[in-house]
């Protein structure tokens, strides 16, 4: 018998128009609706960046929406089909029902490759587009932040909040505060509280977040080290990192960019994080193991120089800190000459550690001294505390790391004894096979997800028939109840494959949904067809 060619472009040009009915409605629903706007979590937006945000949302929508319109299609056509006895004169006229899926199965593999390259391509790139958008407004976005009554954290070493603000003349990128209060942090503790008279800051923007620096003028401001209330007319404010206003996520990847990070997992800003943090406490502690030697070859005499002048340390007992490997000296002399002027402390402790480095780099070492008599040009003065520095820190060492790759640094960590870096090393370690199990998390979702829509497809078209499924609801609960078990099982695998104890488990569960629906295909087209 002929191949049915006219039936066949019958049914395809039918499935087409409830297809494109289907994704007329749904993206509507779903662009307008607020759907896509709440899946990627914008922040803070004005109201003409919403308009323009819309522009992009319309096409998102339809690319998430075209997989539910072709399976509403395929049982609402091969429904009516059935409900009218037409696969009944098609048998009766000799024609294999089978041969009648042709528009399905060509329906559902274009429908399987455009929701790959959708999932894998178009989406991630219109969230970029989104994140530029949004971003490319950012002073006045900062401004809608200052508003608030906690202020804006730049970074994780300050916080602020202003009076007032307005968007810098000289910098389309740039805000200037007035009367402003903010708090300085170092590492996980708030060092100094104060005020200013003005902040002028500026924003760079890269792919994970938006840099921030500035300056500060009319500084008042008290110093919790030291113990002291300072003023200054101005201070820098170092480059600092706040999270983009869509924040970048493994799931926004493109295809390429997962199998990149797939490879090296250490290319990932979170696991880059991770092993920056490790890297500094390794340098820390092989920097003061250089210090303790030092001290232990010259007669337990340390020097470190300013530039400025130079202090000598003397101490006849010293000890390693827990934390980052710190060098404490007790009871401890130290003569300091600085621009010509010499002072003498006896102090009970001298803790060296790591700080910012000011006009020194970023690396530098200052001391924090407890139980201090202070011996000057004047009387002698009793401190509980004081601090000086920052000294210059020889930094070859930690340049040379800078290359140095997690496996290496780990090796270095072990090393040392009793592994104080043990939690450095775990969260870095942790972060990179978090990020591995991320990537081949969505790597299978985009997956199962563009192939389940090959099987949903032909299922629903399959269901269809049987039920005679002309009605639209019940062409909907056809479509959306097998559609629904799939997701299920997509959404909960991919969840537990993010856990380490899961992550087998949970890849097995992904797929488990489309095996059992393509199970169903064949028993559906094999058996109850032929009935």
């Amino acid at each position: 018998m002929p191949f049915p060619w006219t039936l066949q472009r019958y049914i395809f040009r039918e499935m087409g128009k409830a297809f494109l009915l289907a994704v007329a409605a749904l993206t509507g629903v779903l662009s307008f609706g607020g759907g896509v706007l709440e899946m990627i979590k914008l922040g803070e937006v004005t109201p003409g960046q919403l308009v323009r945000m819309l522009t992009l949302l319309v096409p998102l929508s339809a690319a998430l929406t075209l997989p539910v319109a072709a399976l509403f299609s395929a049982a609402a056509t091969y429904g009516r089909f059935s409900a009218d006895n037409e696969f009944v004169a098609c048998r009766s006229s000799g024609i294999n029902l089978h041969i009648l899926f042709v528009p399905t199965v060509i329906l559902s593999l274009a429908s399987a490759t455009v929701s790959f390259g959708l999932t894998n391509y178009l989406i991630p790139g219109m969230v970029r587009n989104l994140n530029e958008l949004v971003d490319a407004d950012v002073g006045s976005l900062i401004q809608q932040r200052l508003n608030r009554p906690r202020g804006i954290s730049l970074g994780k070493k300050f916080r602020v909040h202003a009076d007032s603000s307005r968007t810098d003349p000289d910098s389309p990128q740039g805000v200037l505060m007035d009367h402003v209060a903010f708090i300085e942090g170092d590492g996980d503790h708030w060092v100094r509280f104060g005020t200013a008279e003005q902040i002028r800051l500026r924003f760079r923007r890269n792919q994970q977040a938006i840099t921030v620096d500035g300056a500060m003028r009319g500084l008042g401001y008290y110093d919790r080290r030291q113990g002291q209330f300072f003023t200054e007319a101005e201070q820098i404010i170092p480059p600092n990192e706040i999270p983009s206003f869509v924040p970048l996520k493994v799931k926004y990847l493109n295809l390429n960019e997962l199998l990149s990070y797939r490879s090296r997992p250490e290319d990932w800003y979170e696991v880059r994080e991770e092993v920056d943090r490790l890297r500094r406490g390794v340098a820390s502690w092989q920097t003061f193991d250089d210090l303790q030697r030092r001290w232990s070859a010259n007669d337990h005499t340390l020097k470190l120089n300013h530039p400025r002048g130079s202090a000598i340390f003397h101490s006849d007992r010293a000890a390693r800190g827990t934390l980052h490997g710190e060098l404490v000296l007790y009871d401890a002399t130290i003569t300091q000459e600085i621009d010509g002027r010499v002072r003498v402390f006896e102090v009970e402790t001298a803790t060296l550690e790591l700080t910012r480095g000011g006009d020194l780099g970023e690396v530098a070492i200052q001391a924090d001294l407890r139980g201090v008599r202070l011996t000057d040009d004047g009387p002698v003065i009793t401190r509980a505390k004081e601090t000086i520095g920052p000294f210059v820190v020889d930094s070859a060492q930690i340049l040379r790391m800078q290359s140095w790759d997690i496996n290496r640094l780990c090796q270095m960590a072990l090393a040392i004894p009793d592994d104080p870096l043990n939690r450095l090393r775990t969260r870095a370690t942790d972060a990179k096979g978090k990020t591995v199990r991320r990537v081949v998390g969505v790597l299978n979702e985009r997956a199962a997800f563009s192939i389940s829509v090959f099987v949903l497809i032909i299922l629903a078209a399959a269901l269809g028939i049987i039920l005679r499924g002309s009605h639209v609801m019940m062409a909907f609960g056809i479509s959306f109840v097998p559609m629904l078990f799939v997701i299920l099982t997509i959404v909960m695998g991919k969840q537990m494959s993010h856990n380490a104890g899961t992550h087998f488990v949970g890849l097995a569960l992904m797929w488990s949904g489309i095996v059992t629906v393509a199970g169903v295909d064949v028993w559906t087209l094999t058996k109850v067809l032929r009935r």
